[in-house]
């Protein structure tokens, strides 16, 4: 099933994000087994697998595509809960991000780095853009405060269309 950004993606002319290198795959992976290590997590084969399926893909991803994947290069019948293990973990850790919008998932741009983030999130191509502004974590952490209410999560998405589309 291919999620509502590549539907939307094949009506433009252009890539949505720039394919990482190898070198810089790689430097990723290596980036969050530090992180993971330095907070006493496990970052299983499975989890890395999942990562990299993440990190490889050119747009926002859903479930069921990494699954699919996960599914064509492996022996094993692997079920979606285990997928959905992966996903929450590395979304627990602040290592991939999803989008209400969609539900699809990408990596986090900043993963060793506790943030409050929005998205510049095309609807044309696909492409997202994770920023972090302190003015915006300052503001919300404010009125958090002065609503004495404890912050779980965010999430602030703009839609829209970005500049080569």
């Amino acid at each position: 099933m291919k999620s509502a950004f590549a539907t939307h993606a094949a009506s433009c002319h252009h890539q949505s994000t720039s394919p990482l290198t190898p070198n810089q795959l790689e430097a990723q992976i290596e980036e969050v087994k530090h992180v993971c290590q330095s907070q006493g997590l496990r970052f299983t084969s499975l989890r890395e697998k999942v990562y990299r399926l993440i990190l490889l893909a050119q747009q926002p991803i859903g479930a069921y595509e990494l699954l699919n994947q996960l599914q064509s290069s492996s022996d094993k019948v692997i079920a979606p809960p285990t997928v959905y293990r992966s996903l929450d973990f590395l979304l627990a850790h602040g290592l991939i991000h999803q989008l209400n919008s969609s539900k699809a998932f990408f990596a986090c741009s900043q993963p060793n780095d506790r943030h409050v983030a929005a998205f510049l999130v095309c609807k044309c191509c696909g492409d997202v853009q994770e920023f972090s502004h302190q003015p915006i974590q300052t503001m919300l952490e404010q009125v958090a405060h002065a609503s004495m209410f404890n912050i779980q999560s965010s999430m602030i998405e703009l839609s829209g269309f970005c500049h080569r589309c």
